[in-house]
This record gives C-alpha cells, structure tokens and sequence, in this order.
C-alpha cells in the first residue's frame, strides 16, 4: 500500500481547494492507494469549500480525514468526507452561522439580496444533510441546523466522537518511512 499524506493548513478559499485537489491528483499520479488529509483550517469559502467537499468524496481510493489543530466552519463539511476521521487530543471543530463577505460591492437590489439569502439557506441545509449523513453511524443524530442559523457549536475531540464527526481521537502519527509520500499547501 501506498499511502500519500496532505497537509494543509489554512483558510478555505479558490486557490487553497485548487491546490488540496492537485495534490490529491498528484498523489494519485504517483501511486497513492490511500490519501492521508491532515488539516487545520478556519474555514472560508463556501463554494469553494463545497466543491472541495465533493471532489474528495470522488477519489478511488479510501481518503482519512485527521484534525491536526482547529476544523472550523466550512471545513467541517471538507472533514467530513472522509471514510475515517480521527482529531488528536485538545483539537476542537467550530460550527457557526454561515456568512458571505461582500468584497467591493457598494449597492444590491432587492431581488439580489433575497437571491443571497436564499443562497444561504441552501448552503445550510446542504451542510446539516452533509453532516448528518456523515455522523448517523454515532447512533445519536445530532442536529445542526440551529447552530449554521443562530448560536455556535464548539465540539473537542471527545464531543466530537460522541456526535460521528470522528471515529477516535488520537494522537496523529507519521509514519517513519517505508511508501509513505508527503505533499503540503
């Protein structure tokens, strides 16, 4: 077996899930039978987020999600599409209300501004499917609707077992040597 590990560390944006998609390709390339994600991000970008999200639910070969530090927002839904998930000891996973940033817009109508809540709307309940499809197997749904809308959910390592996100918490490890390859952002 050939396992190929990504690390990533950062916001999610365009450019950040373009790169984690050609690494991912990359490892491919080079005979990756097992793609290692370790991650710490603070979220981002919705779209980009998403796409991200479904390209690694497309991969051939099994794909393990580690939390290496902080999993937040949008990168929650990335995590998630891991077959196995594991966050090490003291690391944390933030679900919050969804949010755009405008950038340089000065003016909006009416019908564009109910376009964009309508946008959100869906986004949210996109992600609560996401996550409830990923976390049923924890036998206790946990129910995040409330939290993309209202308040925000901080889960530890130890939450965040009990509610599917992860399998295990436990410490990542690298593996000395052998076929492992590396690639990072």
């Amino acid at each position: 077996m050939a396992l190929h590990i990504v690390h990533f560390i950062g916001p999610i944006n365009h450019n950040s899930a373009c790169t984690v998609r050609n690494l991912c390709l990359q490892a491919l390339q080079n005979g990756a039978t097992e793609i290692e994600l370790h991650m710490s991000s603070e979220g981002g970008n919705m779209t980009a987020g998403f796409a991200l999200y479904f390209f690694l639910k497309s991969l051939p070969v099994p794909l393990t999600t580690f939390n290496i530090g902080s999993v937040e927002s949008v990168a929650v839904v990335i995590f998630l599409a891991g077959q196995k998930r594991y966050a090490c000891p003291g690391t944390r996973f933030l679900i919050h209300p969804l949010h755009w940033g405008f950038g340089s817009l000065v003016a909006a109508d009416h019908s564009r501004v109910s376009e964009w809540r309508d946008c959100l709307d869906f986004d949210a309940e996109r992600y609560a499917r996401i996550f409830l499809d990923a976390t049923t197997a924890a036998g206790v749904a946990t129910d995040i609707r409330t939290n993309l809308t209202g308040n925000a959910r901080i889960f530890d390592a130890d939450e965040a077992v009990r509610a599917g996100i992860i399998h295990r918490a436990m410490q990542a490890q690298l593996p000395a040597g052998g076929t492992t390859c590396h690639w990072w952002n």
